[in-house]
């Protein structure tokens, strides 16, 4: 099956999603031409994978330490060494898996000499005495494969004259330059490590001007003739508005017309991670966790609706890659 155009991965929701693969699955995939990392089943690109399996072999290594100095006296350096110490000791205490041990494991797929691994970025012992866990699991995956993973991703009908020759000068459709300009507007916002801004700053910027204003994207205004300004404001009023379809950016204040981005946005992640901390010490969420669609829920109440489902989940993956919080089960979630 050929590969669909890099640009156009985003559109697919199992690209930005954990895949819940068969391992066999897993090393049969296909990597990318176009990007290595990434990796394609029937279709669908994939770059991170969720897992339940059991333990077969463990192979441990050394712990590794780098510390830094300054002018301290040696009783105080010995305090932290110690310190240090009891950490890893503690951390390797509760990191312990045993062969047989059932494990669930969150990261991306790696090739290192020759073998597909996956890197780990969230992994915890399942404690499943009644087998509820990996009965679900069971259960869930031949309903994920049949609705999901065996069925091609259809580009829609709007964006299948962009879905060839993307790489080259060729015309877009003017739904093929919002396209091009939201991953234009991505990138700038990550390198200039931007929180917030308004879009008529946006529109400022010499780099995504020159996107929005190529003359080979001229397909509305016609050959020769000159794109007016209320033109250019729509096309980044449209290629934002797809930002925040996937969760990069939200609309902070409508009257202020502030959008803020997702990752940047530190309030937004504490009071994510606060709500789940409190939450869990209630008897009602002591088990499971708080569902997702809860934490949703109790955020809005205090951001308002701009914070939609896909902002939340953009959120709460973040807070589980940087192990603040891990998921229980499907779309319930606790912290420590």
């Amino acid at each position: 099956m050929e590969e669909l155009p890099s640009l156009l991965w985003g559109l697919d929701p199992v690209f930005l999603a954990f895949a819940k693969l068969f391992i066999k699955d897993i090393l049969e995939l296909k990597e990318s031409q176009q990007v290595p990392g990434i990796f394609f089943y029937k279709g669908h690109p994939i770059k991170q994978v969720d897992i339940l399996g059991t333990v077969v072999c463990v192979r441990e290594k050394e712990a590794f330490y780098s510390y830094g100095e300054d002018q301290k006296s040696s009783s105080e350096a010995k305090d932290l060494d110690g310190l240090m110490q009891e950490l890893y000791r503690e951390e390797s205490r509760r990191a312990k898996m045993e062969i047989g041990d059932i494990i669930r494991v969150r990261g991306y797929i790696k090739v290192f000499r020759n073998q597909r691994e996956v890197v780990a970025s969230t992994f915890y012992n399942v404690d499943d005495p009644t087998l509820d866990v990996q009965i679900t699991r069971m259960l869930d995956l031949p309903h994920l494969y049949r609705n999901v993973y065996d069925k091609p991703f259809i580009i829609p009908e709007h964006l299948k004259d962009t879905s060839h020759g993307l790489s080259h000068d060729a015309a877009l459709s003017h739904s093929g330059l919002i396209l091009q300009l939201s991953e234009k507007i991505k990138e700038f916002l990550e390198e200039k490590q931007i929180c917030n801004f308004y879009q008529r700053e946006l529109e400022s910027v010499p780099s995504l001007m020159s996107t929005a204003t190529k003359p080979s994207h001229r397909t509305e205004a016609g050959e020769g003739s000159s794109i007016t300004s209320r033109e250019i404001h729509n096309v980044f009023k449209e290629a934002i508005h797809l930002l925040q379809e996937k969760g990069i950016v939200y609309l902070k204040g409508h009257k202020t017309g502030v959008h803020q981005v997702t990752d940047r946005d530190k309030e937004l992640h504490k009071l994510a991670l606060s709500i789940i901390q409190e939450d869990c010490r209630r008897q009602r969420h002591a088990d499971k966790g708080c569902h997702f669609l809860h934490i949703l829920n109790c955020v809005q109440q205090k951001f308002g609706s701009s914070i939609s489902e896909t902002v939340m989940q953009r959120v709460i993956d973040a807070l589980e890659r940087n192990s603040d919080i891990i998921s229980t089960m499907e779309k319930y979630y606790t912290a420590f």
